[in-house]
């Protein structure tokens, strides 16, 4: 389970997550996401519910593995020969020791690498606005990131509008295999849900990632 989640947290990079949603309609216009509003600040903290029910292909009944996920924004560095900066983001399950992944900053764009520490996925690039796409790898495997919708989104006590739905696919030679992840990303907050199916040749699930606590104010 450890090495599951270990793989996902790597995939993912991003440490914004997850409220399930009451009610969602659409929102239009939207204005674009801006640099200021990704939440990158020094002593940021949210605190997750995994649920992973990633099981063996031939599993009958897959096992919901539930745990706990802390993450917070511990430092920032910078490149001496390029000038660029990174956020270095901890993260801890249940207590074990911390896994560290950086999110990068290059002039005026923030970008998010699936594949660390090769840095040669670009998962997420910010600013971003509905109907933009990205992709990166060859012709027949890599990954293609889409901003599919812009929403309003209801959780108990909160009412969220220019909520960006995000979409990536991963290509692989074997068409079998696939992974999708759907994002959900309020500007000043981060992404308050994910979600990831997976189908290879060895497992086949879901995992969904719910934030349940954080220390930004005006989102109680």
């Amino acid at each position: 389970m450890k090495k599951q989640i270990s793989k996902l947290i790597v995939i993912l990079l991003s440490p914004f997550l997850a409220l399930s949603c009451e009610k969602e309609v659409p929102l239009a216009p939207a204005k674009p996401v801006t640099i200021e509003t990704f939440p990158d600040r020094l002593g940021s903290q949210w605190t997750y519910h995994l649920v992973d029910n990633l099981k063996p292909i031939d599993s009958i009944k897959p096992e919901d593995s539930i745990v706990t996920v802390a993450v917070s924004i511990s430092e920032r560095l910078v490149d001496p020969t390029t000038g660029e900066e990174a956020t270095i983001w901890r993260y801890n399950i249940n207590n074990s020791p911390s896994i560290i992944r950086p999110v990068f900053f290059s002039k005026d764009t923030v970008y998010i690498y699936w594949n660390w520490p090769n840095r040669d996925r670009i998962g997420l690039v910010f600013p971003f606005e509905e109907k933009d796409k990205w992709r990166t790898g060859g012709i027949l495997s890599g990954d293609e990131t889409t901003v599919t919708d812009v929403i309003t989104a209801t959780i108990p006590g909160s009412l969220f509008e220019n909520v960006y739905v995000l979409e990536n696919k991963t290509r692989t030679t074997v068409s079998t295999d696939s992974r999708t992840i759907t994002l959900w990303y309020v500007p000043n907050l981060g992404f308050f849900k994910i979600h990831l199916h997976e189908e290879h040749s060895q497992s086949v699930g879901d995992t969904t990632w719910t934030l349940v606590d954080h220390n930004f104010p005006g989102f109680d």
